[in-house]
């Protein structure tokens, strides 16, 4: 089955509305504790999945999708839209092992040539270029063996709230 997991859609409507405190609101919150963690929705046509990046501050830089699940061992392309207008926002999305976000960040400082991911780290399973504000990439990768994954933006000091599960099953 073609399938990705999606975060819950109402997340949107919850940060433009009310008083808010971190983007939500305290009644939204409250709303969200009980609110299905998940929604299904199928994969287009291409096997693609699109993932959009935002926010114009630090502390407002998110990925749309918090998680993202589907088959193991599928050819699968993810297109990375940024939709930040900062230009000190430029993002990736790098599939990692599970727990391995601090790691592959803080490896991949060094890397800036390689879009801040250490060439061969044993943890990144894939990863795309690094996408300047306004513009879409896509990259193309088999996706691993069943089981859980990580995905996360490697550019400085971004891991921390760019991030999100990767499941193959």
């Amino acid at each position: 089955m073609k399938y990705i997991v999606y975060s819950t859609l109402l997340l949107s409507l919850w940060a433009c509305s009310g008083s808010q405190k971190d983007g939500f609101s305290e009644e939204n919150e409250k709303e969200l504790s009980t609110a299905p963690a998940k929604i299904m929705i199928p994969l287009d046509e291409r096997d693609t999945i699109r993932v959009i990046a935002t926010g114009e501050t630090m502390s407002e830089m998110r990925f749309d999708l918090k998680n993202i699940k589907v088959p193991a061992g599928k050819k699968l392309t993810i297109a990375l839209e940024n939709q930040s207008t900062d230009a000190t926002m430029p993002h990736n999305i790098v599939i990692i092992r599970e727990g391995k976000g601090n790691e592959v960040g803080q490896a991949g400082l060094a890397y800036k040539e390689n879009h801040y991911v250490k060439p061969n780290d044993e943890n990144v399973l894939a990863h795309s270029p690094l996408v300047q504000i306004g513009e879409t990439e896509y990259f193309t990768f088999t996706t691993p063996a069943a089981g859980d994954y990580s995905f996360i933006c490697s550019y400085p000091g971004h891991w921390g709230l760019m991030k999100g599960a990767f499941i193959t099953e």
